[in-house]
């Protein structure tokens, strides 16, 4: 029966060879296609294998190319009909000593479909692979570079896309051995150094568009093109890989050990960012940054590192996770490391740190956790020896002798934050109380010692300039201008650069009235009134200090009101703003940072606005009343016309900020500043009713202010969509109201001996009249 069998075999590859030089190939394919050979075509496998190979040639493709297709499709069917795993042996050995690229490529396609039939793939991948890895091994140098760069570039780009996604318990579930893992081995036995690849995927992301443009174009490096080109390997295969390089305690071992942690974290920073930016591998992400910080020596990081945005870019993505993730383990657990990843920076980055979350955050949570963090570092700065100064503003670096002017900034804000917490924490939740008496005497008292000083200065400054002006006024000579230019301002032991005499002496008072503001922030009215149990013995010296001197509550008015004033002429471009504020603050020689004393911000600026209209208008009813009663013959105007005149000159004191005022009526219409809202409207009101001549003191009085008060806030929204010329629209509305007004108070107060329908239908139409 063999025999026979062995008889049919031969018979089969006689054939075939005969036909296949004979180029009859229709001959040939039926042999495949019937299925009365598959007996044989399966126990002849690797003779027709070889045979058939043997046509593949780059000759035969030139010349024949029909035998080559014909041989091709031989193969596959073999693929097909035989056991994948005998015929990847048989392909295997076509291809181990290809004589013939061709035969080679060919060959190598149908290896691929036999592959993908096979139950057991990683065996035959590894088949595949083994003696291709041993061939480029190391000992191997001088002959293999190439073939070690291809290798390493498809093992780490199988470690992308499916790969990723895979947990670590579902790949160990399948597999004996993680395949990761195995692929970090191979890819350590064919470079030796698995980290020479960690720096490639920052540093792309670094480029520019148009010079990894070049890069493509010019295809100069293999090097580029293998590893880092994105299409070969992508972010995610390189993340992926050096998770399992750097948590994994196995493969670590296999890595250079020469490497300083300060540069793997740096350079494995984007990838961990590039892990936590996807949902399916936070996980990972986490993981590595974990191991990595408990590489690193606590406070090792300093603050030129953050010069560099991928450790800010960090502490975003893990923001995110922290605050966004579905997975409540993932959260605390992005907690802890946000927090020991904070500790790995010195106190003088962590300040930066701090600065930089409370100006990007809005999480109350997140800025709850900063202001922890803030608290900390304080408590650091205190307990070391020396104390470490970078938390530290309230301190004069030479006490009173210290240049006021170039420190004015610090200063100012330093006081405007103590303000805050001594009028917020009542209950020394942060421990400011306890530094009362070390402020007073350390800061407060050296400051206004210096302000003084410095006071002083400038005033001998502005005499000189003053006394040297008058001096070129009086001689007109150029050259004695030039000889007497010698009065120098200097600020920060800096010498100012030469500038005419009227623009020093604009800089001298610039510089006194910064010292205003530093004085009015140090006085600390509102602190003061909180510290009177604290500081009895200091505050009676404080008041023999300031005896004759005005009431310092006035003192920080009259500059808040400076400021207001010249804020007003940038509302147009501005609005009414803290920026208004802040620019009319610097226009008359304060710092922008003033704003601070306007908490209110824009609302303040409106409320400004409202008293200064109103004692203006005040002031011109006032003069037109003294005016009537010093001339008595002259005819004097009706109690309508006087009340439409005055509501009309407040109008117009609108007009010129007409374009922002909607702005300020929404400020004025929240609830924290309606009270003040009213109290200016029902001043106006009364005022106008006063000065009218209305002296009534029962309901009348009260009905008279709120009518008034609703014919002005209406016509004033009229007045805001009028575009008409001088607004003469609004003025005949106003007009309109007031006579509406007048006629109602004629129907209500004349109506008394009417009957009751005729009465009710009076008062009907004096309320609709109103309404309307």
């Amino acid at each position: 029966m063999i025999e026979h069998q062995e008889g049919l075999a031969k018979k089969f590859i006689k054939e075939l060879t005969d036909n296949l030089k004979g180029k009859r190939f229709k001959e040939v394919l039926s042999f495949f296609e019937n299925n009365n050979y598959d007996e044989i075509i399966r126990e002849s496998s690797w003779d027709i294998v070889s045979t058939v190979s043997s046509y593949v040639t780059t000759e035969n493709l030139k010349c024949n190319g029909d035998l080559v297709e014909c041989c091709t499709a031989i193969l596959n069917t073999i693929v097909e009909k035989c056991n994948p795993s005998e015929t990847v042996l048989e392909l295997l050995e076509q291809v181990e000593d290809p004589e013939d690229d061709i035969k080679f490529s060919i060959i190598l396609s149908v290896l691929s479909k036999c592959l993908s039939k096979m139950d057991k793939k990683m065996r035959a991948i590894e088949w595949c692979i083994k003696p291709l890895i041993n061939e480029s091994r190391l000992e191997n140098a001088g002959k293999c570079t190439i073939l070690r760069d291809y290798l390493a570039s498809i093992l780490i780009f199988l470690m992308g896309k499916p790969l990723f996604y895979f947990q670590e318990a579902e790949l160990e579930s399948c597999l004996n051995q993680s395949l990761p893992e195995k692929i970090v081995i191979l890819v350590s036995h064919v470079t030796g150094d698995l980290l020479s690849f960690l720096n490639i995927a920052s540093t792309r992301s670094r480029e520019n568009k148009s010079k990894k443009k070049n890069i493509d174009e010019e295809n100069i490096d293999l090097k580029v093109t293998l590893f880092e080109l994105d299409e070969n390997i992508s972010d995610l295969a390189y993340a992926n890989f050096y998770f399992y390089v750097i948590t994994k305690l196995h493969l670590w071992e296999k890595v250079p050990q020469i490497y300083d942690w300060q540069y793997i974290f740096e350079t494995s920073i984007y990838l961990i960012v590039k892990l936590l930016q996807e949902q399916e591998s936070i996980a990972k992400g986490l993981n590595l940054l974990e191991h990595l910080l408990i590489r690193l020596t606590r406070h090792s990081l300093t603050l030129q590192s953050l010069q560099l945005n991928i450790y800010f870019e960090l502490f975003n993505a893990l923001v995110k996770v922290m605050i966004y993730s579905n997975s409540v383990q993932e959260r605390k657990k992005a907690l802890n490391l946000f927090q020991n990843y904070i500790e790995i920076f010195d106190i003088q980055a962590r300040y930066s740190i701090i600065l930089y979350l409370y100006q990007t955050s809005e999480h109350s949570g997140l800025l709850s956790l900063t202001t922890g963090i803030f608290k900390t570092s304080i408590i650091e700065c205190l307990q070391a020896s020396p104390p470490v100064p970078y938390f530290f503003a309230c301190k004069l670096p030479h006490g009173s002798a210290s240049d006021l002017v170039e420190l004015s900034d610090e200063i100012i804000t330093s006081l405007n934050l103590l303000r805050f917490l001594f009028i917020r924490d009542e209950g020394n939740q942060t421990g400011i109380w306890n530094l009362v008496d070390k402020l007073q005497h350390e800061y407060l008292k050296p400051l206004r010692e210096g302000i003084d000083l410095c006071k002083a200065h400038w005033k001998v400054k502005i005499k000189d300039l003053e006394e040297q002006k008058k001096t070129y006024k009086i001689f007109e000579n150029i050259e004695l201008e030039k000889s007497d230019a010698e009065i120098t301002l200097t600020v920060g032991d800096e010498k100012l650069p030469a500038m005419p005499i009227p623009e020093k002496i604009t800089f001298c008072y610039q510089a006194i009235n910064g010292l205003d503001v530093m004085e009015s922030f140090r006085r600390l009215w509102t602190c003061r009134v909180l510290l009177t149990n604290q500081l009895e013995n200091d505050q009676q010296q404080s008041s023999q200090e300031h005896d004759g001197k005005e009431n310092d509550e006035e003192y920080e008015k009259n500059i808040k009101m400076k400021i207001l004033a010249a804020s007003l002429k940038y509302v147009h471009d501005l609005g009414w703003s803290q920026q208004a504020i802040s620019a009319g603050a610097e226009s008359i020689g304060y710092p922008g940072i003033i704003h601070g004393l306007f908490p209110n911000r824009g609302a303040d600026l409106v409320h400004y606005f409202y008293l200064t209209c109103n004692k203006e208008l005040n002031k011109i009813l006032e003069e037109q009343a003294l005016a009537v009663e010093q001339s008595p013959t002259k005819k004097k105007k009706t109690l309508e016309l006087q009340v439409r005149d005055a509501v009309e000159t407040r109008l117009r004191m609108v007009i010129p900020y007409k374009k922002t005022w909607p702005q300020a009526l929404a400020l004025m219409a929240l609830p924290p500043n309606v009270p003040l809202s009213l109290a200016n409207l029902l001043t106006l009101v009364d005022d106008i009713c006063y000065y009218a001549g209305d002296k009534s003191v029962d309901i009348n009085w009260y009905t008279r202010r709120i009518v008034l008060a609703g014919i002005y806030k209406t016509t004033e929204l009229y007045m805001l969509q009028d575009n008409s010329e001088d607004h003469q629209k609004t003025w005949n509305f106003l007009e309109r109201r007031i006579k509406d007004a007048t006629q109602i108070h004629t129907i209500l107060t004349t109506t008394s001996d009417m009957a009751l329908p005729d009465l009710n239908r009076a008062t009907e139409t004096a309320y609709a009249a109103f309404v309307t």
